[in-house]
């Protein structure tokens, strides 16, 4: 039987949505006319941006080679927060302009085929998943509304379908690489998943499963990720950096009543009990990478991507640390964790 939710889903889409997401709830929606919705900007097709390390572990950042960077991507970054604004707006506040608003904006993306040119770099592999996962999420959040027309619906999600069947077919030859097997491959598990549920492809969805089991059989008894270790001054920052896509797939499955938290004996457990330590002590993460770690200022992209955990597996470090910060919104994830 189909819950409220699946079916108010259902009804938004015309049909019942195979697949879920946590974010398929009753909106109280709220007719809004003072917002007044932007131009969307114009995304590129081809993302033209390089990694800014100067060292074989990618620790050291290069400020050139950055600058650059952040100039190239700074448009896709700034995209990225106003749609997930928008989004995370109607589903806190029920603001239907904001929904209506973040689908044109995600419309606009997909009739002009933003980032679906060739990517030259590896790192353009990487923004290419990271902006989709956004994207996909956000519209995840706004899909309920039942004011989007079917157009925009069916040109959204085959897009982020065909963006994120492009970003896989990087993956598929790099299985002897450790991007094939480190932090960028359960980024792009959960690009697939959250694109997978929007599409109701489950191919996706299935290679993203796939992409976390991965990474599950990566967290070692004491939680240590041997190629995050490698990352020498940044060891702690990339054990984090795994985490995000790892607990937020782990709740996109949920939601299809797949369990992945108990994944290799409960692996997500082991990874998030080492992370709290090693930011409150990261004496244990400099011992195994052999060099101090960089020292950490407490922000969302650091922990926010817990708080369903610790909802889950109450800790009451771990909800300190979540107390500590003052935006819980990450942009990789799509702004606000799942509720």
């Amino acid at each position: 039987m189909l819950t409220l939710s699946l079916l108010l889903t259902g009804i938004a889409q015309g049909r019942a949505a195979e697949l879920r997401s946590p974010w398929d709830m009753p909106v109280s929606v709220q007719k809004r006319d003072a917002f007044t919705c932007p131009s969307p900007p114009e995304l590129p097709n081809t993302i033209k941006a390089a990694d800014y390390y100067t060292d074989a572990a990618h620790s050291i950042v290069d400020p050139v080679r950055k600058k650059a960077y952040d100039e190239a991507t700074g448009g896709l970054r700034s995209a990225m927060r106003d749609v997930i604004d928008m989004a995370d707006r109607y589903q806190a506040d029920g603001d239907e302009m904001s929904a209506r608003c973040a689908a044109h904006f995600l419309d606009s993306f997909a009739a002009n085929s933003a980032l679906t040119g060739d990517t030259t770099t590896n790192q353009a592999v990487y923004v290419q998943g990271w902006t989709l996962g956004s994207f996909a999420i956000a519209w995840l959040k706004i899909r309920s509304d039942s004011d989007i027309s079917a157009k925009e619906r069916s040109r959204i999600t085959a897009s982020l379908a065909d963006v994120a069947s492009r970003n896989i077919d990087y993956y598929k030859k790099r299985d002897d690489k450790s991007d094939g097997r480190n932090n960028h491959r359960y980024w792009a598990g959960f690009t697939a998943m959250a694109a997978g549920i929007a599409a109701d492809r489950k191919d996706l969805f299935d290679w993203g499963v796939g992409s976390f089991k991965i990474g599950a059989r990566q967290v070692q008894p004491d939680g240590t990720m041997p190629l995050e270790m490698e990352r020498r001054s940044r060891a702690l920052h990339y054990h984090i950096f795994a985490a995000a896509p790892l607990v937020t797939m782990a709740e996109l499955a949920s939601a299809n009543d797949i369990d992945l938290y108990a994944a290799n004996d409960n692996a997500l457990s082991r990874l998030v009990r080492l992370i709290v330590a090693g930011i409150d002590d990261p004496s244990l993460f400099a011992t195994k990478a052999g060099t101090a770690q960089e020292a950490m200022h407490l922000h969302a992209d650091d922990i926010a991507w817990a708080t369903p955990f610790e909802r889950r597996f109450p800790n009451s470090e771990l909800a300190a640390l979540l107390k500590k910060l003052t935006a819980h919104s990450m942009p990789y994830l799509g702004g606000m964790p799942p509720v």
